[in-house]
């Protein structure tokens, strides 16, 4: 099967729905299956493109700050997509977001009759000031076309509105599936991400210390702050040294985490797949400090498929973390520090999380999203010849 993968988002910084586009491409290719990235065209394409995997690239300005593309669903898009998709011989295309380019594809695939799967990344976008929400509207309707106003958001109106027009929706977690369905989009199907592969998990480190990884864009919803703020917190109640912590990751927060940071905590910027893998490896568990916000974290994925648990403070995150997940007594920044306190003291839950982890892996292994993903896309295209 030959598969059109469609993005908005910029490649140029990596969250969790480019992430899960770029394993997906991977585990695809390395199942023997074509597949053709739709995307904006990243600073240093080689550097994110997985091996095998063929790119349509789009160019234009971008939304300050955001670093957001500005690719708007119009008539020289559609033409040039629809052209792509019949040279390639596309059988399927697959959006991962919400805006022009996924406008686009979808327009395009009707054309040439192609059935159109629909992830849905996030239904919990940050909430729009209301004196805002007309300026963010009028925004979205020139990239994307106008939806109903469903919402108070009009970026969750234009993720409901797409969804309703794909053939089939995946929705990576089951909380966001109902989710979903609130919003009146019809049967979900759940089918969690995917990790690209690699080496088989590590043994953890000794102990002398325990090691955190924390990995993540440096924005509000992921909620940084708070946990260095706990890490400090923890640090003045434990033994000198017992805790240390390690932030990967970039964006509008990251100065002032380095500002309230105190020691025994290093930032190293954003990292790429191998060197997540490296701090992973490096680490006894990460910590995912969102509350409210995420459907299936990336992190969750790497972090199992590294054989590593995770200290989390939503518990409505559950794929996954069933065995490996470390759930905070709340998710604030007191009850996270005591968290890691007891962890820092007694690492007997990090090795249980660690062996737990091992064992829910095959979840997220490339392979089985593959199985997981092509009845879907069979069963698209006979929604899309009815």
């Amino acid at each position: 099967m030959r598969i059109a993968i469609v993005l908005d988002y910029s490649l140029d910084l990596i969250g969790g729905a480019q992430r899960a586009a770029l394993n997906e491409a991977a585990a695809l290719v390395a199942a023997g299956h074509g597949v053709v990235l739709v995307a904006p065209r990243p600073t240093d394409p080689r550097s994110v493109l997985p091996l095998g995997v063929d790119a349509l690239w789009t160019s234009a300005r971008r939304l300050p700050a955001l670093d957001f593309p500005l690719v708007p669903d119009g008539e020289e898009l559609r033409g040039r997509l629809v052209r792509h998709l019949r040279a390639a011989r596309i059988d399927a295309v697959h959006v991962h977001s919400e805006f022009g380019h996924a406008r686009a594809a979808l327009h395009a695939a009707r054309v040439l009759g192609l059935p159109v799967v629909h992830t849905v990344h996030t239904a919990y976008w940050p909430g729009v000031p209301g004196p805002l929400r007309p300026v963010a509207r009028d925004l979205l309707a020139r990239l994307a076309g106008p939806v109903p106003h469903r919402t108070r958001n009009p970026l969750l109106d234009h993720t409901v509105d797409l969804a309703l027009a794909a053939d089939v929706v995946v929705s990576p977690s089951a909380h966001q599936a109902a989710d979903l369905v609130r919003l009146g989009v019809p049967a979900p199907a759940v089918r969690p991400n995917c990790d690209a592969g690699g080496a088989p998990p590590l043994p953890l480190p000794s102990f002398e210390h325990l090691r955190v990884a924390w990995v993540g864009r440096c924005v509000p919803e992921k909620r940084l702050l708070a946990f260095v703020r706990a890490v400090r917190i923890a640090r003045s109640r434990l033994p000198e040294d017992r805790l240390r912590v390690a932030v990967a990751g970039r964006g509008p927060l990251l100065p002032v985490a380095q500002r309230i940071a105190g020691p025994g905590v290093v930032f190293l910027g954003r990292l790429d797949r191998a060197g997540v893998r490296h701090l992973l490896d490096a680490s006894h568990l990460t910590a995912l400090t969102s509350h409210g916000f995420d459907n299936q974290p990336m992190t969750v994925v790497e972090s199992v498929r590294a054989g590593r648990g995770v200290l989390h403070t939503d518990p409505r995150l559950r794929e996954g973390l069933d065995r490996a997940g470390l759930l905070a007594a709340a998710p604030d920044t007191e009850a996270i520090a005591d968290l890691l306190v007891e962890l820092a003291l007694d690492p007997t839950r990090v090795r249980a999380a660690a062996v737990g982890a091992r064992a829910s892996a095959a979840l997220f292994a490339p392979e089985a999203h593959v199985a997981r993903l092509l009845p879907l896309l069979a069963g698209g295209r006979a929604a899309a010849a009815a």
